[in-house]
């Protein structure tokens, strides 16, 4: 069940962050800003729970995926506060893109290395 929230609030995420730093008003950003930071919540409370089943099999594993989830989230800050400074470049946005698919991957294979299966 808690897997299940937590996929979701990734495609949450991505979905909140993709529109709010394409929109063209900083209002508009804005409310897809606080929007991303409730799936920010979401992920950080369902990944702490998962994290405490996957530590003892995969300690290494479970710190650099969490170490990766929150230095994605911080990208994610990054790039909202430089697009609102019109300041956001194409090297930032290829470094978040990048850090939501590491830990996107790191996540499915402590999933696959523990349990055998995809979902």
């Amino acid at each position: 069940m808690l897997l299940t929230i937590h996929l979701i609030s990734w495609v949450w995420l991505i979905i909140m962050v993709s529109c709010g730093l394409t929109r063209q008003s900083i209002k508009a950003a804005n409310r897809y800003l606080i929007l991303s930071r409730l799936g920010y919540l979401a992920l950080i409370i369902t990944g702490v729970y998962l994290s405490t089943k996957t530590f003892q099999a995969a300690p290494l594993l479970t710190i650099v995926k969490a170490v990766c989830g929150v230095g994605t989230i911080g990208l994610i800050e990054i790039a909202f506060a430089r697009w609102q400074e019109s300041h956001l470049t194409g090297k930032l946005v290829s470094l978040l893109v990048g850090g939501v698919v590491l830990t996107v991957m790191l996540g499915f294979g402590l999933h696959v290395m523990l349990t055998g299966h995809w979902l």
